[in-house]
């Protein structure tokens, strides 16, 4: 395995997924953030050590207020999660979003998905590494992040997904990063190891993360056309 099998689809969703993705995800200062109501959160200090143990400060449920969760300052982080769909609770599958997500599930052709998770990380005025790690170790597991919101920041302050030792592959000028950006899909073994980290812009960084398996190994294609082709083949 090498950074090779790593591939970035680019605005793939298409332009009203995207939009209605960032509108139903991404919070507003002041506003009833309904998309996270009842989702698990944590703030959390610094990485302690790269196997990605954290000295967690609180735990709780969300209710309430974006506000109260503004820029945290150094290396003090909210992260929230909420489940869109997770095999072992099939049941709980939030059906609306699955629809909506329909143009990003059909790219990934799953034999079956494990969890599929929206994240939100607040914004932090130093780059924080979340802890590299594997998603899943069997061979035939896949991991795609979806970027929900970000511009590309030439200066990576909307953050960033960051590989660990992978030195044959280069993303946006850069050894192991790929910038946050909205409508990126990008797509890996789950046994990669990796780690996202926070922006620096004042703005939350929110992703999908789907979770699956597959028996069609998939294959480095040379460009974003190609690639979108041999999604869409059988």
């Amino acid at each position: 395995m090498s950074g090779r099998d790593i591939m970035i689809y680019d605005g793939y969703a298409g332009k009203e997924c995207e939009d209605k993705l960032e509108e139903r995800i991404v919070p507003s200062p002041n506003i009833d953030m309904n998309f996270w109501n009842n989702s698990p959160y944590r703030l959390k200090d610094k990485i302690i050590d790269k196997s990605g143990k954290w000295n967690q400060l609180e735990a709780d449920n969300y209710t309430g207020q974006f506000h109260k969760f503004s820029e945290t300052k150094g290396e003090l982080q909210y992260e929230f999660t909420k489940d869109l769909f997770n095999a072992q609770r099939p049941f709980e599958t939030n059906k609306e979003m699955w629809e909506l997500i329909k143009p990003i599930t059909n790219l990934l052709k799953a034999v079956a998905f494990l969890r599929v998770t929206a994240y939100m990380n607040t914004s932090t005025t130093t780059h924080q590494l979340h802890g590299y790690h594997i998603d899943n170790e069997c061979e035939n597991a896949m991991t795609a992040i979806y970027h929900v919101n970000g511009n590309n920041c030439q200066d990576y302050k909307c953050g960033y997904l960051e590989f660990e030792n992978w030195g044959d592959v280069i993303f946006d000028e850069t050894p192991f990063r790929i910038r946050q950006h909205k409508g990126r899909l990008i797509r890996f073994p789950s046994k990669m190891r990796h780690s996202g980290v926070t922006s620096i812009n004042g703005e939350t960084r929110c992703m999908l993360v789907f979770n699956y398996v597959t028996n069609k190994m998939p294959t480095r294609p040379e460009t974003q056309e190609q690639a979108v082709q041999e999604a869409l083949s059988d």
